[in-house]
């Protein structure tokens, strides 16, 4: 949704200088207004937060995004989970009279209570959607308002009932003030934009959409307006005759929904990242006039359109726009150390660069919904994504678990519907206990009734028997042979045997993974304990070694998110190397770091040039011949040795796997280095190993 956002420190300026926060409308008609400054936070309940008079100059000063767990949520010592209070005070703009205003949290965890002026606007739980509460006729425009939100992040009896993942307390997202006209595209169906495109054929030749928009009449008299819907180009130009207006009658605080069928002849195709094209659908109110003259525009949307097909095929894996992509990537939390999830744009784009970096082609966005702006990130880029509920491990078996998992799905769908990108919704994750086939079999005709154009998926850790695992459209499996389970040599076998048994269903693999310490090292290491403290990182390379050449393998695997992008707080673990950390991701937790497998999927899967000696940390050796490896997607590999070609290696088997048995190392330092090259550029990459006398 494209609106005016003025930030406080804007709002602080005009002031200055005598003007109106809002003294000019938006020329669509809307403005988002940032309210992330300037607010007071105590940790804990208190009885009076909500009241006007209530003093809270002994608060501590916070600007959001913010969460009371930044620090005890990644210690591993245990975190506090329950209340929290934030309040601010808020001066609204004269001119904002007669508007509506309503005031919008892109995201609190995991429950909250709003109020403004003492009045109680509601209760929202859910702890990943945005949601919004009408605040017209509270909030005074012209005076000085008091907002007060209390949140809660305890054990709610709402998805997720357990995680493996720290939930972070908070008003961890941005916060805004939302002023439209009385007559508008409406705000209140989910916190969606109201516009919500199908698009029921899509091939080279034409793309055929239904588009939908909810319009209202907030005011005490009828009104006439005409709607208008138009495709716009990439340049943000009208598309031919994609386009349609029509008149509206509305009664007195009445609504319309709005239906209409456009086409786009010869569509240029949204097709992944080899050609991530977006238009934009535009949806504009216009008020009448009693003589027939049209007004300004009163209230406008636009939503991000990409036109595409896909399927997925049991046999042929994920086909878009009619031709085969391997889906591959990570799975992402959003969390950044000392901020836990409170986490800027800037931050989000450092994971979403990693992503691309290494080749990815898609993510599954784990294991809820994220910002808008992560799902923007993808339309742009043409990451195809799966984005999932927090149904996670324990199924509770109440109705308000699932009450609370089918609006947390439905917020998903409804707020996320335009994003191109988006091709599956997930409903659960590892799901377990009495209620979780039920649970499934209820969500499923939700996300059907709300969008028939997505299949729906879960991602299992069950066997494929288990009757979980087939009731969604497509499914994939959680998968740790050789890690949690079982030996390495059994996930190929196991993959053959699934598809065997189940020819008709697709299948992919949603997780997969091994922990890896870039300060743990051994040669030739076995299997190490999962819950144990040595976590070295050469079996995290073998792990992946192993399951990178199965899937390879099986192209009928319709998709291959790793397990996962980053470490990240999980405030339960022990293990590895670090308290309250989940080690299984290929960049460390600050990102500061890649290890050596990030650059086996980047020499495999990226055109960039690749060249990488792994072990390079393992600094310290005992064993005075060892084999040496690199990951690289050159032609072949030149190894030197203390000044000594050791010889030059090509990769006959595709796998982008470079190894030199038997080098022999001499006491003291050793410089170790690989040459290849790329067209005409010369590639090094070295370290020095020092083998240690016994």
């Amino acid at each position: 949704m494209r609106v005016l956002r003025l930030t406080l420190g804007a709002a602080l300026v005009l002031a200055a200088l005598g003007l109106s926060l809002s003294a000019a409308p938006a020329g669509d008609g809307r403005q988002l207004i940032n309210l992330d400054a300037g607010w007071r936070f105590l940790g804990g309940e208190e009885p009076h937060a909500q009241e006007v008079a209530f003093d809270d100059l002994a608060w501590e000063k916070v600007d959001l995004p913010h969460t009371w767990n930044a620090q005890d949520g990644q210690s591993g010592g245990g975190y506090r989970r329950g209340a929290g209070w934030y309040r601010r005070h808020l001066e609204v703009s004269p001119s904002l009279s007669g508007r509506r205003l309503y005031l919008q949290f892109d995201g609190a965890c995991l429950a909250a209570d709003v109020f403004v002026n003492g009045v109680h606007l509601g209760n929202h739980q859910g702890g990943f959607a945005r949601f919004r509460f009408d605040a017209t006729g509270i909030l005074r425009p012209g005076a000085d308002n008091v907002i007060a939100v209390r949140v809660d992040n305890a054990d709610l009896g709402i998805p997720p009932a357990s995680s493996d993942f720290t939930l972070f307390g908070g008003l961890y997202r941005d916060v805004f003030l939302l002023a439209t006209d009385p007559v508008q595209v409406a705000t209140m169906d989910r916190a969606s934009s109201g516009v919500f495109v199908e698009q029921q054929q899509v091939n080279a030749e034409v793309a055929k959409l239904l588009v939908r928009a909810e319009v209202e009449n907030h005011g005490s008299l009828p009104r006439v307006v005409d709607v208008r819907m138009v495709v716009l180009d990439h340049a943000h130009k009208p598309v031919g005759a994609a386009e349609t207006t029509l008149r509206l009658h509305l009664d007195a605080n009445g609504v319309e929904d709005v239906t209409k069928a456009l086409s786009v002849t010869r569509p240029h195709l949204w097709d992944g990242r080899r050609d991530p094209y977006l238009y934009t659908i535009r949806v504009e109110v216009r008020p009448v006039a009693a003589n027939g003259d049209l007004g300004e525009v009163s209230d406008a949307v636009e939503e991000p359109l990409g036109l595409r097909s896909f399927s997925v095929d049991p046999d042929r894996g994920f086909i878009l726009n009619g031709h085969y992509l391997d889906l591959r990537g990570f799975n992402r939390h959003q969390d950044w150390p000392d901020k836990g999830w409170a986490i800027s744009e800037s931050d989000e784009a450092v994971d979403f660069d990693l992503m691309l970096e290494a080749g990815s082609t898609a993510v599954r966005v784990s294991h809820y919904q994220q910002s808008n702006s992560w799902y923007d990130r993808c339309d742009r880029a043409g990451l195809v994504a799966w984005a999932e509920i927090p149904d996670w491990q324990k199924i509770l078996g109440t109705p308000e678990f699932l009450d609370s998992a089918k609006r947390q799905l439905a917020e998903m769908i409804l707020q996320e519907y335009n994003h191109p990108s988006i091709c599956f919704w997930g409903l659960g994750n590892e799901t377990g206990g009495p209620a979780a086939l039920p649970t499934l079999q209820a969500l499923k005709p939700v996300a059907r009734l709300l969008d028939p154009t997505r299949p729906t998926t879960y991602a299992s850790n069950h066997d494929s028997g288990d009757p979980k695992d087939w009731v969604t459209d497509v499914v994939a499996f959680n998968r740790y042979d050789g890690w949690y389970r079982g030996e390495l040599a059994a996930f190929g076998p196991w993959l053959d045997r699934a598809h065997r048994e189940h020819p008709k269903n697709a299948i992919g693999m949603s997780e997969f993974g091994a922990g890896g310490s870039i300060f743990q090292h051994e040669d030739n290491p076995a299997g190490p304990r999962p819950n144990g403290p040595f976590h070295p990182e050469e079996y995290q390379n073998t792990y992946h070694e192993a399951y990178l050449a199965a899937l390879n393998a099986r192209p009928f695997v319709w998709c291959k998110f790793i397990w996962c992008l980053h470490d990240f707080p999980s405030d339960g673990r022990n293990e590895g190397d670090h308290a309250g950390r989940n080690d299984k991701g290929l960049v460390t937790f600050d990102r500061k770091v890649k290890k050596d497998a990030f650059y086996l999927y980047k020499a495999n899967w990226s055109d960039l040039p690749v060249l990488h000696l792994v072990s390079s940390r393992f600094v310290d050796r005992l064993e005075a011949v060892t084999g040496v490896k690199v990951y690289s997607n050159a032609t072949e590999v030149t190894l030197e040795v203390n000044g000594r070609v050791i010889g030059t290696q090509k990769d006959p088997s595709g796998s982008r796997i470079f190894t030199w048995p038997g080098v022999v190392l001499a006491p003291g330092a050793n410089a170790v280095v690989a040459r290849a090259h790329f067209g005409a550029n010369e590639v090094t990459d070295s370290c020095t190993w020092t083998l240690k006398t016994r």
